[in-house]
């Protein structure tokens, strides 16, 4: 296998390719270029890469400047029969390399996606991650063939979030290709936080349509290329912060009466989130059941946390960060999200009781106030709004240039407190929560 490293996004340039007496694409260095059935070697030479994003080295979002930190960038192989090309019986099936490095596997490993710290495209002339990357199996005559890429940041991670995907050769369908959280994840998120990681994927493109583009191989089939760019298939989230209100009154539905209380704790919570995405949609199953009310992230208002109480001003008082960048009397919470469609939403736990994505909890243990999130458009439900792949939902702002996080004193409310969130498709773009 050869591999040629640099710098940009997912390319596949020609060469050969072919599938073996198995059905399955497989080559090795002393094989003939054809085989009894037909099957001949296609040569592919991969640019493959990944669009920009926003990381840090732990896995978690400390910035929107565009950035990704993946390690374990897999390649996939699927295929379908040409005669059933555009017919109601359309579909790709995984088939597996045989005889190949990605015999062992299932799957073609691109190793030269081996970050230890995120990658920022404003280093590198504003271009994304690219590498040059050779295979040559066998692809059998008559099959339009789709390459999935699945790009992950856990490859160093000492405990992974996310399963291995579990694909059936000659089953499993494109379209049914899907990742989840592992149950761990899921068993420790009801005793916390729910915590993901990053998660890229795409398909064959054409490099000047952008379309999707499969390869169908007949006799003549030398080579061929295409773009494979993979983007994000899970949504961000960012939360940075700055004079946290040290006394808050209570709302929480069927509360007698409100109660002032200050709080030793503040979270963001998602009412209703899935564990699981279709790798191709980059969207939830219609079969996924969600966790509700889950904590994406907290921040402990307490003195082993570096907070004191100003009871002048009425906020929490820390000193700045100087390594993290984070202002005096700041903090920042972050995660990653699987995508969620709206219908999967819960009602607040303050008094309105209105369907909602998110909201802000304060509490202290026994006292609770809840802050509706909603979006700053007009269309559509305000409160109620999908978590979509490759959206960054951010209150407060930080960036290589930027370093403003939101001020919750300014904007507080004493009976409840709507922060606005503005929505846009992509990771990179700055995104906004405010409070009105």
């Amino acid at each position: 296998m050869k591999r040629i490293s640099i710098k940009n996004s997912i390319y596949i340039y020609p060469l050969s390719l072919a599938v073996s007496l198995l059905m399955s694409c497989s080559a090795s260095n002393d094989a003939p270029d054809t085989l009894a059935d037909g099957s001949h070697a296609v040569k592919l030479n991969m640019r493959v890469g990944v669009s920009a994003g926003v990381v840090t080295g732990s896995r978690e979002l400390d910035t929107w400047d565009g950035a990704q930190q993946v390690n374990d960038m897999r390649i996939y192989v699927f295929r379908c029969p040409e005669a059933k090309k555009g017919t109601s019986e359309e579909a790709y099936t995984y088939c597996i390399p045989i005889e190949t490095e990605a015999a062992k596997k299932g799957y073609y490993s691109v190793d030269a996606f081996n970050n230890r710290e995120p990658y920022y495209s404003a280093e590198h002339q504003n271009m994304p991650e690219q590498h040059l990357y050779t295979i040559e199996p066998y692809l059998q005559n008559g099959y339009y063939y789709q390459f999935l890429a699945i790009g992950r940041d856990d490859k160093y991670a000492t405990k992974k979030v996310l399963t291995e995907p579990k694909f059936t050769e000659n089953e499993t369908k494109l379209e049914d290709a899907r990742i989840a959280l592992t149950e761990e994840a899921k068993n420790s998120a009801k005793l916390g936080i729910l915590n993901t990681t990053e998660l890229f994927s795409g398909i064959l493109q054409d490099e000047n349509t952008q379309e999707e583009a499969p390869v169908l191989v007949t006799e003549e089939t030398k080579y061929f290329q295409r773009t494979l760019t993979a983007s994000r298939n899970v949504a961000g989230l960012m939360i940075y912060v700055e004079n946290i209100p040290a006394q808050v009154e209570s709302n929480a539905a069927g509360d007698v009466s409100t109660v002032t209380f200050t709080p030793t704790s503040l979270s963001v919570v998602a009412t209703g989130i899935t564990t699981e995405t279709l790798i191709r949609q980059k969207q939830a199953p219609a079969d996924a059941e969600p966790l509700t009310y889950q904590t994406l992230g907290t921040i402990d208002l307490i003195p082993s946390n570096g907070w004191t109480v100003d009871a002048t001003e009425n906020i929490f008082k820390r000193a700045a960060d100087a390594q993290k960048g984070w202002k005096e009397n700041s903090y920042m919470i972050s995660n990653f999200m699987m995508p969620t469609p709206e219908g999967k939403m819960q009602k607040s736990k303050n008094s309105a009781e209105n369907e909602t994505t998110f909201y802000l909890h304060y509490t202290d243990g026994k006292h609770h106030r809840y802050d509706n999130i909603r979006k700053s458009t007009t269309t559509g439900d305000k409160f109620k709004f999908p978590i979509e792949a490759n959206h960054l939902y951010c209150l407060g702002a930080k960036s290589k240039t930027v370093n403003q996080p939101y001020d919750l004193k300014e904007y507080y409310e004493p009976v409840m407190t709507d922060v606005k969130v503005e929505i846009e498709p992509a990771f990179e773009k700055k995104h906004e929560f405010e409070t009105e």
